[in-house]
């Protein structure tokens, strides 16, 4: 099943306390009590701070809490960490308010290369598998990375607002069961190459993959390999023409 419902389900049908639910939800068993009390109390005094004075008391107060963090990382309000200890961020990432850091759902977790800019409101989502972003990636405002069979992200990818990654599927076959009870699939990983470009809310699908300095018009539904250096666009995408050399 999907990330998502299995959650949901444990939560429903489990037998732990609430205690115990929130902490498994937010850092995993494996973090302890001593882990969730350092997580609440940080959070608590840095987390909505504004201003430089925010950034540094995040900067020196949430290392810890990560697998990794490099040197020079900016971390802004408002930020949802899930299981951060699968989370590795390189050197100069800068995340900006009000996104959501979620590595629940995968082993491998999350990995932010260097340089990396995630704007206001940004999602990155382990449902199910990793995701691992290059050096000098970025993000536009709200986007949205589910990572179901896994997604990776070449360096100096460029993402315009709003646009969506990855998912997967429900199986729909049985109309006496609701869909989501009969679980979820992928078609594989999302793959974007070195140097695209995904144009403002556009949607590439799981088991896709866009080619190294590909274009995707804004709007554009990807639903099959886009080669490199092509513009695709349109619902479903198709190739309109290459890039001028």
């Amino acid at each position: 099943m999907s990330g998502g419902t299995k959650f949901q389900r444990e939560l429903v049908e489990g037998s732990a306390s609430r205690a115990e639910q929130y902490r498994d939800f937010v850092l995993g068993a494996q973090a302890g009590w001593g882990g969730l009390v350092y997580y609440e109390i940080v959070t608590t005094i840095a987390g909505g701070v504004p201003g430089a004075v925010g950034l540094a008391l995040r900067g020196a107060l949430y290392a810890p809490l990560f697998a990794r963090i490099g040197r020079g990382v900016v971390l802004g309000r408002g930020l949802a960490l899930r299981h951060p200890r699968r989370i590795s961020l390189g050197d100069r990432v800068m995340i900006d308010e009000d996104c959501v850091l979620d590595a629940r759902g995968a082993a491998d977790g999350l990995a932010i290369g260097d340089g990396t800019l995630v704007s206001r409101g940004t999602i990155l989502c382990c449902k199910e598998a990793p995701i691992t972003v290059g050096a000098r990636a970025n993000f536009g405002w709200r986007c949205v990375v589910s990572s179901v069979g896994g997604v990776e992200i070449a360096d100096e990818a460029l993402f315009a607002g709003g646009c969506y990654l990855g998912g997967g599927r429900y199986h729909l076959g049985d109309r006496e069961r609701s869909i989501a009870a009969q679980g979820s699939y992928s078609k594989g990983p999302v793959r974007i190459g070195r140097g695209a470009w995904i144009g403002a809310h556009a949607v590439v699908l799981d088991g896709v993959s866009v080619g190294e300095g590909a274009v995707v018009a804004a709007g554009a539904v990807v639903t099959e390999d886009a080669p490199p250096y092509t513009i695709v666009g349109g619902v479903p995408a198709r190739v309109i023409r290459d890039r001028d050399a």
